[in-house]
């Protein structure tokens, strides 16, 4: 199998219950184009010893680190993400939007996915991706000069990967066609199709 892509990032405000026991997810969005998505997964492990030799093993996820480029991150996708606030004032008799970042901006949890295009014995497949509750947190930021050459310059943001509370922490699925893969986080992710 080899990975030939990356698209379709979407995301949706999860909501949970503790007491019903329930995961709930509001409207979902496309978040940007997707550059680059990476994983680091922290999986407990814990090996008995009897009769001298390993009797039995546990492996259990603890959290994950997700780090994800996009093409662009714009304001409405970081207030959502960031819990960030915005105002609007006027320039030069122009109203624009101001994103304000403050110390009391609570970071919600939410739903990610994405589709990662494959191939195998020369056929296409499309791994569709989520995990199941992320929260991000305010990117590092970086920005050169443009030189001789011009070099794109993509945002990066990282989130933290958890649990929900049913115990899940990611569902995926591999089908041979795009629609499928899209209509599948649309539904689970509650993203309008219209």
């Amino acid at each position: 199998m080899a990975l030939i892509g990356l698209r379709y990032p979407v995301y949706a405000p999860l909501t949970e219950d503790e007491t019903a026991g329930t995961c709930n997810y509001e409207q979902g969005k496309v978040a940007a184009k997707a550059v680059r998505v990476d994983m680091s997964l922290n999986i407990a492990e814990s090996v008995l010893y009897a009769d001298d030799a390993a009797a039995e093993s546990i492996r259990e996820f603890i959290d994950g680190t997700i780090t994800f480029t996009a093409d662009d991150l714009d304001a409405s996708v970081r207030k959502d993400w960031l819990g960030n606030k915005t105002e609007t004032v006027t320039v030069d008799s122009e109203e624009v939007e101001v994103l304000v970042s403050g110390e009391e901006d609570n970071p919600g949890y939410f739903g990610f996915g994405f589709i990662v295009p494959k191939i195998k014995n020369n056929t296409r497949l499309y791994r569709a991706v989520i995990y199941l509750k992320v929260q991000f947190s305010e990117p590092n930021e970086t920005a050169e000069t443009k030189g001789q050459q011009i070099n794109f310059q993509t945002p990066t943001i990282e989130g933290r990967v958890f649990r929900r509370i049913d115990g899940n922490w990611k569902k995926e699925i591999t089908v041979s066609s795009l629609a499928t893969a899209k209509a599948w986080l649309a539904q689970e992710l509650n993203i309008s199709t219209t």
